[in-house]
């Protein structure tokens, strides 16, 4: 992994983390820690994110972590959040925090699909929104979005998840268009069925992942999006060479429909048993 004190120069002084409590948030939270940058974590789970600050405060002492509790979906709440560090010079923005909802469409209630959009989108957005203009004042900084591999085409079992991943995708690389000319990287990552919580939650009970779907873990993902960090638009973690040109290969000459199908096999194997 590269990413050293310099990297935290580049990007300094202070990384705001969505999402920061538990799973890929954490991960974040733990290597940019590593490297000395003081830390604004945000997420909805008061409870875990004050055990993570307070086992990041017990490794090192010396580093800085604010943590904010804040339900990412109500917009007002965000801005307010955004408002209470806004005298904080944020220098990188980890658009993590996501909600998944694992079920037949028929079944999913609209709140919970609408709280996707939310949480998944728009509080991306604001972000966005709220903390580039600082970035491009300064002619430096830096914004990581998630995705995930199923903003490649829709999946039954996560139809929302996966157009609101989709909406990530595209906003990334047209803020990567407009920003990146003013000093400011942009990188989405779209990793696969990664080890977190959220993920083992939505497993049907008494099963572990399929065959095709071996999460990989947080850490893999952590390194590869902060290392492709200003030298790649898309970070797919955890997949080859190989496996990427198989990918470019396949949405190049498949038939869409093809495409989506067999994609959409992989995800029913996972979630309808």
């Amino acid at each position: 992994m590269s990413i050293d004190q310099e990297f935290a120069t580049r990007y300094g002084q202070w990384a705001l983390i969505t999402g920061g409590a538990q799973g890929i948030g954490a991960g974040y939270a733990e290597r940019l820690s590593s490297i000395g940058m003081p830390l604004i974590l945000f997420d909805i789970d008061e409870g875990e994110l004050e055990k993570t600050a307070a086992a990041l405060r017990d490794k090192r002492p010396e580093g800085e972590v604010k943590t904010v509790a804040v339900n990412l979906a109500d917009a007002e709440a965000l801005n307010a959040a955004i408002d209470s560090v806004a005298h904080l010079e944020i220098g990188l923005l980890v658009a993590n925090a996501g909600l998944g909802a694992v079920g037949r469409w028929l079944e999913v209630p609209l709140d919970v699909k609408t709280n996707q959009i939310a949480v998944n989108c728009t509080s991306t957005l604001i972000l966005a929104h709220r903390l580039t203009p600082a970035m491009v004042e300064r002619r430096r900084g830096g914004v990581i979005i998630m995705a995930s591999g199923s903003a490649e085409m829709g999946c039954s079992f996560i139809v929302t998840y996966a157009a609101t991943k989709a909406f990530d995708r595209v906003f990334a690389e047209g803020l990567w268009a407009e920003l990146h000319p003013y000093g400011v990287d942009v990188t989405t990552v779209m990793p696969g069925a990664v080890n977190t919580p959220g993920f083992r939650a939505s497993l049907p009970a008494g099963h572990g992942p399929t065959r095709l779907m071996q999460p990989v873990d947080p850490a893999v993902v952590v390194d590869a999006a902060l290392d492709g960090l200003g030298k790649t638009i898309n970070v797919r973690p955890g997949a080859g060479w190989l496996t990427n040109a198989l990918m470019k290969l396949m949405l190049t000459l498949m038939p869409r429909k093809r495409f989506l199908l067999l994609g959409d096999k992989a995800v029913r194997e996972m979630y309808d048993r």
